[in-house]
């Protein structure tokens, strides 16, 4: 049965309104406001956003009509006429390529994705005969193409000047394919989860500039999980690259006459120093071919003219408007996750269009296909509607709508990527009253991440995971919207004062991931973290809400820090397929298999990592724990 809504207005009613519409520190308001007063007033302008009406944009765009607003859908297609006919009311010009307010692409289907049959990979000098999907999977970012050359194995695959190693210095890979260990000597990233020498992104590029003409993947010792499913979203970096089964990598570097993948791992990890050897007399080879089927998406995209000297100057300010569409049966209708965040961007595009004078221009634009790999943000930085060096700054705000004074504070994000943020953001919260807990970075997993990622300095808003993350209990009347809207006027004025600052802000580079705190989650009524909705107990994890639904299992994204789970040696990206001897696909299963259960209660949870399956012992924790 599908998720139903409160609000319920007839299908041809809507359609009609739409066609005419056509583990941080706090900064405290007390900590910042003797910097503001020492540093004097900022002229501050009056905005009031309407309660009434930002409220009635999430509960158009999060009714149970649009289906969830899934990238494709009928549903987003309503959505995006909306919100143009939101940005034309408000005076904004069109801002798509075209001469509308959309700009629309294509882009491959990850479930729709299939591997051909002369995809292949062949070792010459050893007895490896690999077949794909049982032993090897192209990696999702790969380039299609044949493929040939001597195998190198470079450790890591990466270069970090801060650690003085480089797996590249002194081994010719030129022409050559290279296999590496997948993710980073643990060291590495310090406080944080990882670096960018960690991603799949960092390792191809590094690769391809090398010379080498395909990279191959393999999982570390300390992390066997199953190959990657292939699910291409029209990204790739330039190189074939491929995912092998960690077995059959060590047979092929035996037989070249290297130590086994865990000797050389433990060198590197313990040693501080790469290990990149020839693989002398192994050739590899082979191809990638697969096809996939093409979605069309929009972007929604509305522009107000500066009338001042820096008028060729932008500022882009934004939100994604897709969600999750139906899984499992049930609409997920994602009013916090992102209809909050493009209920924001409307109105601060009404509250600036209202405002008499701007200097720098301004992109209000509403994304695409930002919960399927920031599909939408994507594409425009690397298809700008307007040169990419001329914008001065990217403003995003996704998932606003949750925020109260105990587990959901204000995250504000990116303000070490612009010179001038920092004095901005801490004055204008401190003037509104409003806590936030800061972080430079800018790399997390929204869309002003493209906009980091092209040299533009971006600021994010956040208020922070909840038991409805990703779920189908996402909807409108759990929206704080006295909160939201105060948020929104607070972007108001920190764009404003971007807009209308002497200088724009200078990008600066900060490597290293955002914080995301997903505590929130842990322990409240229906938690996905395994807590069922009347027990007491949870064990620990959080599960993938968006794993697909015709596939057996309970797919586990994360494994918390000190909990059951994790005492039980349970990993991210293994799979739950049983508990007591009760099949359990989803969080509804794991509810009746322990809504019996206390603390320091015992379930045995059989799992799925790889090809292997094996039984854990795992201690139930009291929810509050």
């Amino acid at each position: 049965m599908m998720q139903s809504s409160k609000y319920r207005w007839p299908c041809s009613i809507m359609i009609g309104v739409i066609a005419v519409a056509a583990s941080r520190g706090y900064v405290s308001a007390a900590e910042v406001a003797a910097k503001g007063a020492a540093k004097g007033a900022m002229v501050t302008r009056a905005v009031t956003i309407s309660h009434e009406e930002y409220l009635g944009h999430i509960a158009l765009l999060a009714h149970d009509e649009l289906g969830g607003r899934g990238t494709g859908s009928d549903g987003i297609d309503l959505a995006a006429g909306y919100i143009a006919g939101q940005f034309a009311a408000a005076g904004l010009s069109p801002g798509g390529p075209d001469g509308t307010y959309f700009q629309e692409f294509t882009f491959p289907s990850r479930s729709g994705a299939k591997i051909l049959e002369d995809t292949a990979l062949r070792f010459d000098g050893s007895d490896v005969q690999p077949a794909v999907n049982t032993d090897f999977l192209p990696l999702s970012f790969s380039t299609m193409g044949k493929f040939d050359g001597d195998l190198v194995f470079v450790g890591y695959g990466a270069t970090n000047p801060d650690k003085d190693y480089d797996d590249y210095a002194g081994i010719d890979v030129d022409g050559k394919v290279v296999i590496m260990l997948r993710r980073e000597p643990p060291d590495w990233p310090g406080d944080s989860r990882f670096t960018t020498h960690a991603t799949f992104e960092s390792k191809a590029k590094l690769a391809k500039r090398n010379g080498a003409t395909a990279m191959i993947i393999v999982n570390r010792d300390d992390d066997r999980g199953e190959l990657r499913r292939f699910r291409p979203d029209g990204e790739t970096y330039g190189i074939p690259a491929i995912h092998l089964n960690r077995d059959l990598a060590e047979k092929v570097l035996s037989a070249g006459g290297l130590a086994s993948l865990s000797d050389l791992q433990k060198g590197i990890d313990e040693g501080g120093k790469p290990a990149s050897a020839v693989v002398a007399g192994v050739r590899a080879s082979g191809e990638i071919a697969y096809e996939t089927n093409d979605i069309t998406a929009r972007n929604v995209l509305g522009v107000l003219r500066g009338t001042g000297p820096h008028a060729d100057e932008y500022v882009v300010i934004g939100g994604h408007y897709d969600h999750l569409g139906v899984r499992r049966g049930e609409i997920h209708n994602g009013a916090d996750d992102n209809a909050s965040g493009t209920a924001g961007v409307i109105e601060i595009a009404k509250a600036l269009a209202r405002t008499p004078k701007r200097d720098r221009s301004v992109i209000c634009m509403a994304f695409t296909g930002e919960e399927i790999g920031l599909i939408g943000s994507k594409y425009y930085t690397a298809n700008p509607t307007v040169p990419i060096d001329s914008i001065a700054a990217m403003i995003n705000m996704d998932m606003i709508g949750r925020h109260n004074d105990s587990t959901n504070k204000l995250d504000i994000q990116g303000l070490g990527t612009g010179s001038v943020f920092k004095e901005i953001v801490e004055r204008r919260a401190a003037e509104a009253g409003i806590e936030f807990r800061p972080d430079d970075s800018a790399k997390g997993p929204s869309d002003h991440d493209s906009f980091y990622r092209a040299g533009v300095p971006s600021l994010f808003f956040f208020t922070g995971v909840h038991p409805d993350y990703h779920g189908p209990g996402d909807d409108t009347e759990k929206v704080n919207v006295e909160g939201a809207v105060a948020i929104a006027e607070l972007v108001y004025q920190i764009a404003m004062d971007i807009i209308d600052g002497d200088e724009a802000p200078q990008y600066v580079e900060v490597d290293q991931p955002a914080h995301i705190d997903f505590s929130a989650m842990m322990g409240s009524p229906g938690s996905p973290m395994g807590g069922p909705p009347r027990g007491g107990v949870v064990m620990g994890i959080l599960p993938d809400r968006t794993d697909d639904p015709d596939k057996p299992g309970w797919r586990v994204v994360a494994v918390m820090e000190g909990g059951g789970a994790a005492t039980a040696g349970m990993k991210d990206g293994d799979v739950i397929i049983a508990i007591d001897g009760k099949a359990i696909n989803g969080l509804d299963d794991f509810r009746d298999q322990t809504k019996d259960k206390k603390p320091g209660d015992v379930i045995a949870v059989k799992i799925r990592r790889g090809d292997e399956e094996m039984t854990l012992d795992v201690t139930l924790a009291a929810r509050s724990g």
